[in-house]
C-alpha cells in the first residue's frame, strides 16, 4: 500500500463525528485517509481529501467547481438544491460539464465534492451514500474511458448559503 495513505475501515467507526476526528489526525500527520468499505459483491477503496484543522489552511474553491453533499441533498453553486437521489445526472454535469453550464465545474480536474453529515449520522448511512457516489461515478467513468478523477473532501462544517445583498433602491 502507498505509504502516504492511512486506511479507515468505515464499518469500524460509529458516526461522522468519529470519521472526521480520525481523518483529521491522519491529515495532520501529512497523510491521506483511505476509506475502505464493502458490499456483498464489491470492495471500495476511496481516497478522500481532508485538511488538518489545527493547521488552519485557507483554501478558496471557486463555487462552480464544487458541489456539496449533506444530509440527503446536493447543493450546486449556492443556489440549486436537489435530492441526493438525483446524483447520477448531477455527477455527470459536474465532472464532465458537456454543455458548459455556468453552475458546474470548469474542468474535469477541478471538479470537487464536499461531503458533510451531522456528527451523529451513523457510519451505515455514510457507507450507503458513499456506495451510491462511487457506483454512480464508476458508471460515468466506464462510459468515458476510465480516466476521470473522483475528488471528495470531508468537511467539518455544513454548507452555509451566502445570500446576495439586496440591490439598492432606485430613486
Amino acid at each position: 500500500m502507498d505509504s502516504s495513505l492511512t486506511e479507515i475501515y468505515l464499518d469500524s467507526i460509529k458516526n461522522y463525528g468519529e470519521l472526521i476526528k480520525i481523518a483529521d489526525k491522519i491529515a495532520c500527520y501529512g497523510k491521506a485517509p483511505l476509506l475502505k468499505f464493502s458490499t456483498d459483491s464489491t470492495e471500495f477503496n476511496l481516497i478522500v481529501y481532508k485538511e488538518c484543522i489545527s493547521k488552519m489552511d485557507i483554501v478558496d474553491y471557486h463555487g462552480s467547481n464544487v458541489i456539496s453533499i449533506q444530509k440527503d441533498s446536493i447543493i450546486i453553486n449556492n443556489e440549486i438544491e436537489v435530492s441526493f437521489d438525483s446524483l447520477q445526472p448531477i455527477l455527470r454535469n459536474h465532472i464532465l460539464n458537456p454543455e458548459r453550464k455556468f453552475d458546474f465545474s470548469k474542468s474535469i480536474d477541478k471538479a470537487l465534492i464536499f461531503y458533510y453529515q451531522d456528527s451523529s449520522v451513523s457510519s451505515k448511512k455514510i457507507k450507503d451514500q458513499l456506495i451510491k457516489i462511487t457506483t454512480d461515478f464508476n458508471e460515468l467513468n466506464r462510459k468515458n474511458g476510465d480516466s476521470l478523477p473522483l475528488k471528495i473532501k470531508l468537511s467539518e462544517y455544513s454548507y452555509i448559503k451566502i445570500l446576495n445583498p439586496p440591490l439598492p433602491d432606485e430613486e
